[in-house]
């Protein structure tokens, strides 16, 4: 799992990789809008890996970027680190 899939949204222009092996589509996790597949491979080291706690589905962003939403389900990760329970919106 050396080289991720980009996707961006046709939306707001976020950027999400997934393993190569991955069928699911993502969501956007910022505007929960529609991607695509743009065909770009970028490998692993270069991004920030987050796994929903919900979903148990992995997806990697940009490192410095931080998802608000879970690319595959409703999950919404706490927005600050200080929280002690994740956010419920």
């Amino acid at each position: 799992m050396d080289i991720m899939k980009e996707f961006e949204c046709k939306g707001c222009g976020t950027v999400v990789y997934l393993p190569p092996k991955n069928k699911k589509e993502p969501i956007c996790p910022q505007c929960r809008g529609v991607m695509r597949e743009i065909g770009e491979r970028v490998k692993v080291s270069e991004l920030e890996k987050y796994e929903c706690p919900a979903c148990k589905n992995v997806f990697f962003m940009k490192k410095d970027y931080a998802p608000y939403k879970c690319s595959f389900c409703n999950y919404t990760f706490p927005v600050t680190p200080r929280l002690k329970q994740e956010e419920k919106l």
